[in-house]
């Protein structure tokens, strides 16, 4: 899913021939997260009610389908429309695979292993990147007179990301429902029955099912229900949400998750389009000295450096085809870090609240200082530094699975994500407006946003030993 959603930013830089205007790229590059946006409830109401895999089967094939099918699209409207459906169905693997996960081991590992997880999610962009390169590297074209468009790189690049989700689509077949979820909806035999496997794995001594000697569960969380309408029944499963005694750790969790995806997400996505402005920036005016606001800024007037009269006017539109080699390294090396460093996090997760702090305050002050850098180098370090907050995606998802009963779990990490992901809508819109306008000021303010989520983030209650039970 990362793959394809993240390297989506990639395709929309080097498709030239749809003649996408820089307007047009961030609603590209945004539209798709308002299908998380209008989805996200319902697929929360169906992770509840009808299992965790049911719709991780039907969302990541659906998915995968239709990013296929956006690779013959005509036009810029057809690919943004398409997108939009194929992340419609995408957007549950994010919430419902950690819910899965979460539900399906104990309290003990819970959430390491749900910064595990996160470790192949922010590493997905580096992933695309390198599914990138040679790609768009061939030079073909072939014609395709049905549609009276020419098959180029950066459709079979549409595919190329794809095919990752594909190969998900049929492992997760294989797959068991979440334990929890079973014992929720009465289906109490088949809830054994996954444990018994899940036993049988973690046990290679013993390869006998019958060896667990678990004849019944219940759950401490488990809420009795009432037979609603379709609507009735939707509105009850997200309701507790808002009700006391959940309700301001909702609002609490939201905001915190709000602000690490409007950082974070906005940012990779411009990421690959604002370096290689800084590439062709650099390359014709001879500048290299500023930081990266100063450098995006910058327009070439013969009064201030001499040009070749053959240059061409460095603008917002500069569409070269292709992603520099800078950005792709700069893009594996910071997934890799990134990768790395929340791998690293997983063993620190009896602090998860005092690290959570700490990346939501380092990612404020790497925003602050960026504009202070005398040379780009520093700058675009710093400007990667900024977008860290990815590092916390995981101890968040690690909170809804915790504090959240297993009757309206999977609706908190939905509800999670579509708050997350509107965020980044509203970012990346607002970033591509003012970046190139309003640069230094905009990471001011953004900076001291998010550190107010770092306040927020201080009275999340304190760590506790981790303890076994499930």
């Amino acid at each position: 899913m990362g793959t394809d959603m993240f390297g989506f930013g990639l395709v929309v830089a080097a498709a030239c021939d749809l003649n996408i205007t820089v307007t047009q790229k961030g609603i590209l590059t945004s539209l798709p997260f308002i299908g998380i946006l209008l989805v996200s409830y319902v697929w929360g109401y169906i992770s509840d009610t009808r299992g965790r895999r049911f719709s991780l089967i039907i969302s990541v094939q659906a998915g995968f389908l239709l990013s296929c099918l956006a690779s013959i699209t005509t036009n810029w409207l057809f690919l943004a429309f398409v997108k939009f459906f194929s992340v419609c169905f995408s957007c549950a693997i994010n919430s419902v695979a950690y819910t899965l996960v979460g539900e399906s081991c104990v309290q003990r590992v819970r959430s390491k292993y749900m910064l595990m997880m996160t470790c192949f999610v922010v590493l997905s962009p580096g992933i695309a990147a390198l599914l990138t390169y040679p790609t768009l590297s061939l030079n073909f074209e072939s014609d395709v007179p049905f549609l009276g468009i020419k098959f180029t790189p950066w459709r079979l690049l549409m595919i190329v990301l794809a095919i990752p989700m594909g190969i998900g689509g049929v492992i997760i077949c294989y797959f068991h429902e979440s334990p929890k979820f079973l014992i929720n909806v009465d289906r109490q035999d088949e809830a054994l029955e996954v444990l018994r496997s899940i036993y049988a794995i973690n046990n290679r001594n013993s390869s006998v099912k019958s060896d667990l000697q678990v004849k019944s569960i219940y759950l401490e969380d488990s809420v009795s229900t009432k037979e609603y309408s379709l609507l009735k029944k939707a509105y009850e499963q997200s309701a507790p949400l808002f009700r006391p005694p959940l309700l301001w750790r909702t609002c609490q969790l939201f905001f915190i998750v709000s602000v690490i995806y409007f950082t974070n997400n906005s940012l990779l996505v411009w990421l690959p389009y604002v370096l290689n402005m800084l590439k062709v920036t650099q390359s014709q005016t001879g500048y290299t000295k500023g930081d990266v606001c100063t450098l995006i800024s910058v327009k070439p007037e013969p009064d201030n450096f001499t040009m070749e009269a053959n240059h061409t006017k460095i603008t917002p539109d500069i569409c070269l085809g292709y992603i520099e080699d800078n950005v792709i390294i700069t893009l594996v090396a910071s997934a890799v870090v990134y990768s790395f460093l929340n791998f690293a996090l997983s063993y620190l997760m009896r602090w998860r609240r005092l690290v959570l702090i700490s990346i939501l305050v380092i990612s404020a002050l790497s925003g602050a200082l960026l504009n202070l850098m005398p040379e780009p180098i520093s700058s675009v370090f710093l400007f990667m530094a900024f977008s860290c907050t990815n590092q916390a995606m995981g101890i968040m998802a690690a909170y809804f699975v915790e504090f959240y009963p297993t009757s309206c779990r999977g609706m908190a990490c939905c509800l999670s994500i579509m708050v997350g992901r509107t965020s980044t809508f509203v970012g990346i819109n607002v970033v591509g407006n003012l970046i190139f306008h309003h640069c230094h000021i905009t990471f001011y303010i953004w900076s001291l946003v998010v550190f107010s989520s770092a306040i927020a983030a201080w009275f999340l209650p304190h760590d506790k030993p981790l303890q076994s039970r499930t």
